[in-house]
């Protein structure tokens, strides 16, 4: 089976790194608190982390770039593809590569740490996009956003009778979807219900850029619960603390379930999947 990436356009995109939030968070027992939230540069937290492991809210590692101007910022936001090369354009760490591996409000990207340890928010970098509109030819049920080609034949593996085999680190129930439900699957992120039971337990050991599926959701127009569904994305960003938020999830692919055989594999991770601009991680 064969996809359309040969035709499928790059773009360059010129974003800026976002400063970074102060979120005021109320739990759900009524405390409030300030802790790191979302933009920045996030050092110390690399793809392969445990992505609950931290002290803040909806913290996203590496760094968030997004664009002053609203219509930049658009297609910033809807190009930008999970593996896609970012390149710095300016300030001390100018030269070095990274790769897109998520989005939430921003675009996200990682680099190298000794590349993170030299940036920060209102320096720019280039985000080569490809990957809007992918699809597979003998599959018109599937539905990509957000995924690269190179990530695409990364994850699935063509099967007999118009079905594809795809690596997750992770399945989780429809009860594990949470803020996110309604928004454009293209451009924001599903959160977890990564605190609360059932899902807590099967969370727990996440990572940042674990693939990881949920059953009977439908992201092709929107995100909605359909029983015989399910959805594939990465874990993106860290857990929260208000109620019906948590680990951030970005989809990167969609299907009636019956067309799609979920492998648990501990190789179904970004870092692992594809090869990282500056060399191989653990």
């Amino acid at each position: 089976m064969a996809t359309n990436s040969e035709r499928l356009v790059t773009t360059r995109l010129r974003a800026q790194i976002q400063p970074t939030s102060v979120n005021v968070v109320v739990r759900p027992d009524g405390t409030s608190h300030a802790l790191p939230g979302q933009g920045g540069v996030v050092t110390g937290i690399g793809l392969g982390s445990v992505a609950g492991a931290w002290l803040g809210d909806h913290v996203e590692p590496g760094v968030s770039i997004g664009h002053p101007d609203a219509a930049a910022n658009n297609a910033i936001r809807l190009f930008s593809c999970v593996g896609n090369p970012v390149l710095v354009f300016d300030g001390p760490a100018a030269g070095a590569r990274g790769i897109v591996f998520g989005k939430h409000g921003a675009v996200l990207a990682m680099f190298a740490p000794d590349a993170l340890a030299l940036l920060a928010p209102g320096e720019w970098v280039t985000v080569d996009a490809k990957g809007v509109g992918l699809a597979d030819e003998q599959m018109p049920e599937l539905s990509c956003h957000s995924c690269s080609p190179a990530l695409f034949d990364a994850i699935t593996t063509p099967l007999a009778g118009g079905r594809r085999r795809v690596s997750v680190a992770a399945i989780l129930p429809s009860v594990a979807a949470a803020a996110g439900i309604g928004m454009p699957a293209a451009m924001f992120n599903m959160d977890l219900h990564s605190s609360s039971a059932p899902v807590e337990a099967m969370a727990r050991g996440l990572r940042f850029g674990d693939i990881v599926a949920v059953l009977d959701q439908d992201h092709r127009f929107g995100r909605q619960h359909r029983p015989g569904w399910l959805m594939v994305g990465v874990i993106s960003h860290g857990t929260a603390l208000g109620g019906g938020h948590g680990l951030g999830l970005m989809t990167l692919l969609t299907a009636p379930s019956a067309t799609i055989d979920l492998v648990v594999s501990d190789g179904a991770r970004l870092d692992k999947l594809l090869p990282m601009p500056w060399g191989e991680t653990s």
